[in-house]
């Protein structure tokens, strides 16, 4: 086989697999990027978040942590507190605490009306 056909044949797995890096940040020494500063401007705070660790602006809820026990408690939502390291069943009576921030990621399960609405996972 001539080097014209092998030179494809090498060229596209690499190709393939420069597509599979991981997002780009780019450093900068001039100070905060726009993104840093409109978020900053907003209350919030550039973290990295879920399994990709994807960078995003957060805004804390001011009132995080406050028990709930349905969705009009909070500014967020209303999370269910794990008992025994688990999180309540379907219909199944549960208190709850505020949403910590608007970026909500893990299994976590609502409550509503002082019950759970069922556990959901999100990444």
């Amino acid at each position: 086989m001539g080097l014209r056909f092998r030179l494809p044949l090498l060229l596209v797995p690499a190709l393939m697999l420069a597509g599979c890096g991981g997002q780009n940040v780019e450093m900068t020494t001039s100070g905060p990027t726009k993104t840093l500063q409109l978020c900053a401007a907003a209350g919030g705070s550039l973290q990295a978040r879920g399994r990709a660790q994807r960078m995003m602006c957060v805004h804390p809820y001011a009132d995080a942590g406050k028990s709930c026990s349905s969705r009009k408690d909070c500014r967020g939502r209303c999370l269910a507190d794990a008992q025994d390291g688990e999180l309540p069943k379907l219909g199944a009576p549960a208190t709850g605490h505020c949403q910590a921030d608007d970026k909500l990621f893990g299994c976590h399960a609502e409550v509503d009306g002082g019950k759970s609405k069922g556990a959901v996972c999100i990444d």
